[in-house]
């Protein structure tokens, strides 16, 4: 067979293999909020859908054709499959993280998984996939044996006119989208981020040279996006100090992808009667739905749309700083390593000997070696020193809790398998096993909260129980399971509860049912409990939840590359470069609503407040 033989079938070999990925790629179309009904909308996702289909599958046969020189065909065409076979498994595996979080696989995601503490999969699901992809190369190779030989569909000259349309397809594409970008029109560039290593091009200042800018909506879209400048102005003034006599312990019990619902006497009784002792705030909102935004509000009160510049100077929060200089004795206990999300460089940066992560082979063991370890620290500790503790489980983010513990709740899954989860997929099944795991939590927790009462801290200990952000079981019945994926109650409403000195519900201006965030924390114990006086503006865009009363009508939470203004109705989501939905409460497109523009103007200063 000559080599321009082989280079003709190859070129065979691109086309179907785009036939496949276009056909895997309708998959994305699934999690439009609708399907574009305007022309330009409809036709820029088709063409879009088609021409960048064409491209990745190019792309990946250009990687395979070097396997044309190698003369033995069998070894030519197994490694022909191979390469192509991974391009499409990609593509797939794409999908299904799209499904889950609507993003692509980037290399946050790649870390998540690859770490093995943070994101895992049950053996079925490694099984699952390894064998679709030998299915796939064999495949693969049968198809690229049969285009090879003489009577094969390749004597038909299909190619030129195929070329034709891809090209009319991309010319189609980054038109269309030139004159949306410019006009800030979003049934086109909100479309988008539903296909993966998709950059259609833009043009503004060729348009504004024509008179075909829409000035106010460029100019609206470019203040919403995120700054990710590192040049920080944090605190903005130094902070004033008043003594403290006695400072008192201070522990945070928080819980990995923790729904609000599932905090109650029933599934949580001994966390939950502790927190009778205090306050239960009912309408709290985590400052992410990741665990990188959630925890990073939790300990700075400000928008982890920050995370980003924070990260890059490896800059410690200032309630850390200040617990530090108090001479407090810090214990931080998490299941999950600190090192992914990098909370070793940004929360804990300088915490001396930071214990990194537990050992266990499962979230729950996990769980159990960090209690362990705290007690025998808190026994251990020097007593003449206030006591800062942060305990952080994982269980519940697994869905994980161990073989011999009780199944409160029946029936469950015995293992969770996001390859068979879709819209139909009963969430009972899912959501008994997560409460057992939350359940679970609940059991190591009162170890904790039990040593507190037996030594007489209790009574000094000021304790704070929450979330670092939900967890979804589809309860929009919109394919969202987990987190991360958007700001719905199920994935940002989190427990809330403080007891402890100086903790009155009667007395309290607030009331339990009172929007309150994670970023309330900080000013709250630097307030009340580590004698600052500044106002709070300088270092928190958080409340003060023991002092006055703050009518708050919006909260705004972020994700690993946009955030969400949210409130009582609605909720205005904006990606990393300013575009935005606004979507009900159950995260389906508002038609005909308008913005509100006073909450974004307030949320605009929050998110640029500590930039210089």
């Amino acid at each position: 067979m000559t080599f321009k033989q082989k280079l003709h079938s190859h070129g065979w070999f691109i086309l179907i293999n785009s036939l496949i990925a276009m056909a895997i790629a309708t998959r994305y179309f699934a999690f439009l909020p609708e399907i574009p009904t305007d022309i330009l909308g409809f036709s820029f996702i088709t063409a879009g859908t088609f021409s960048q289909m064409v491209l990745l599958a190019g792309l990946i046969g250009l990687v395979a054709l070097p396997t044309l020189l190698i003369p033995n065909n069998k070894i030519r065409h197994v490694l022909q499959a191979i390469i192509a076979s991974l391009g499409i498994a990609t593509l797939f595996i794409d999908t299904l993280v799209f499904a889950q979080y609507r993003f692509h696989i980037n290399a946050v995601v790649l870390e998540l998984v690859l770490s093995g503490q943070v994101v895992s999969f049950p053996l079925i699901t490694w099984i699952t996939v390894i064998s679709g992809v030998i299915a796939l190369v064999v495949g693969q190779y049968l198809l690229i044996s049969w285009l090879e030989k003489p009577a094969a569909v390749t004597q038909h000259k299909l190619g030129r006119k195929f070329a034709i349309i891809t090209f009319l397809a991309l010319l189609a594409t980054h038109g269309i989208h030139i004159w949306a970008a410019a006009n800030a029109y979003q049934p086109v560039t909100t479309v988008k981020r539903y296909l993966p290593v998709f950059y259609p091009a833009t043009s503004t200042s060729m348009m504004k040279k024509y008179g075909w800018v829409n000035e106010e909506a460029i100019a609206q879209q470019k203040a919403m996006k995120i700054n990710r400048k590192s040049d920080l102005n944090y605190p903005l003034v130094p902070l004033q100090k008043e003594a403290v006599e006695k400072p008192l312990n201070i522990m945070i019990l928080a819980v990995d992808s923790w729904r609000a619902d599932t905090f109650n006497a029933e599934n949580t009784p001994n966390m939950w009667e502790y927190a009778q002792e205090g306050v239960i705030f009912n309408n709290h909102i985590a400052t992410g739905n990741a665990t990188r935004t959630g925890i990073f509000g939790l300990f700075y009160g400000i928008p982890g749309t920050y995370w980003h510049g924070f990260l890059a100077n490896q800059k410690s929060p200032v309630l850390i700083d200040r617990l530090q200089e108090l001479n407090y004795e810090m214990g931080i206990f998490t299941a999950a390593q600190l090192e992914k999300p990098e909370f070793n460089q940004t929360v804990f940066k300088n915490i001396p000997n930071l214990r990194i992560k537990s050992e266990g082979n499962s979230p729950s063991a996990l769980d159990k070696d960090l209690t362990k370890d705290w007690l025998e620290w808190y026994s251990k500790r020097d007593t003449s020193k206030p006591a800062f503790s942060f305990l952080f489980y994982d269980a519940p983010h697994g869905y994980d809790f161990p073989k011999n513990y009780a199944h409160r709740y029946e029936p469950m899954l015995d293992e969770i398998n996001y390859l068979e989860l879709n819209n139909d997929s009963d969430p009972t099944l899912f959501f008994n096993r997560y409460k057992t795991s939350v359940s679970f939590v609940d059991s190591v927790a009162k170890q904790v909260l039990d040593k507190l009462k037996e030594t007489g801290d209790l009574e000094n200990t000021l304790v704070i129980i929450t979330g670092d952000h939900g967890q979804e079981m589809n309860d929009n019945r919109m394919n969202f399971w987990g987190h991360n994926s958007n700001f719905t109650d199920a994935q940002v409403k989190v427990p809330f509860a403080i007891f402890g000195p100086k903790i009155n519900g009667k007395a309290l201006d607030w009331t339990a049912d009172d929007l309150t965030s994670h970023q309330d924390v900080v000013p709250t114990l630097m307030k009340n409990y580590l004698g600052i006086t500044n106002n709070i503006k300088d270092y928190s865009v958080g409340e003060d939840l023991l002092g006055k009363h703050v009518d708050r009508n919006w909260i705004m939470s972020s994700n690993y590359s946009g955030y969400a203004i949210i409130d009582k109705e609605s909720i205005l989501e904006v990606g990393a470069t300013g575009q935005y939905q606004l979507l009900d409460k159950t995260n389906r497109p508002m038609k005909n609503a308008e913005l509100n523009f006073q909450h974004l103007q307030e949320a605009l200063e929050q998110i640029s407040r500590f930039s210089k």
